[in-house]
């Protein structure tokens, strides 16, 4: 979606679903409140363990998607090789965007860059250890070299997972001030002014099958955290 208007062949398309949106937005809340919650929380860190979960879950949950949920969404329709990537990179300078119908080939290394630092940091929360009041339900069932290992990827890789946020949030407002494309608004409402040929119709993207296969990859994915934190811990004990 642009300032201006587009030109006459683009059309209001489709690109988003709505499991994918609310994917985004509920992982950037899971984020945030884990970083406050871990930094500003205090001595109780119930509620950054809670967040991390969340984060660990949707994580799960966009590797599915990826995997089996609607075209755009899907790993394969946007993951490419370095030729483009290099290719896309000499377009950043143009005033216009270069259209595409999902991630751009940049923009998908950002992606999968999110969804490990993501993974990493949640992953190794289950087995950390603060050493005063606050452990993982993980911690301690396995060798010492584990926590360890576990402990420094949770102290460092927060930093990784805050410098892509931030390049991340440089992009949209790059986008917005030069290209003068709104990502947010295209991230809110699911749509984007597009060419002929590229978008999803309505009626192929958000039929009934596919929100239940995202309720039934939702379930799945909270049922793996829940048997991780509250039904594995006793097992191993």
């Amino acid at each position: 979606m642009t300032d201006s208007a587009p030109p006459a062949a683009y059309r209001h398309a489709l690109v988003w679903d709505i499991p994918t949106r609310l994917f985004h937005w509920l992982l950037a809340g899971a984020i945030v409140g884990a970083y406050w919650t871990g930094e500003f929380g205090g001595f109780d860190k119930t509620w950054h363990m809670r967040f991390g979960y969340a984060v660990l879950a949707l994580v799960i949950f966009r590797i599915l998607w990826g995997l089996f949920g609607s075209r755009t969404a899907r790993f394969a329709s946007f993951l490419r090789g370095p030729a483009a990537v290099l290719a896309y990179l000499r377009t950043l300078t143009a005033p216009k965007a270069h259209p595409t119908d999902t991630h751009n080939p940049l923009g998908a290394l950002s992606v999968i860059a999110l969804l490990l630092a993501a993974l990493a940091q949640a992953g190794s929360g289950l087995f950390a250890s603060d050493d005063i009041l606050t452990e993982g339900p993980l911690n301690g069932l396995f060798s010492g070299a584990v926590d360890s290992i576990a402990n420094r990827t949770h102290a460092i890789a927060v930093w990784f997972l805050i410098a892509l946020v931030v390049l991340h949030l440089a992009a949209i407002a790059y986008y917005r001030l030069y290209k003068r494309e709104n990502l947010v608004t295209a991230m809110v409402t699911g749509h984007r002014d597009l060419p002929p040929g590229l978008g999803m119709d309505v009626g192929g993207m958000e039929r009934p099958a596919s929100l239940w296969l995202a309720g039934l990859f939702a379930v799945i994915s909270a049922g793996a955290v829940y048997f991780t934190v509250e039904i594995l811990p006793p097992l191993l004990r």
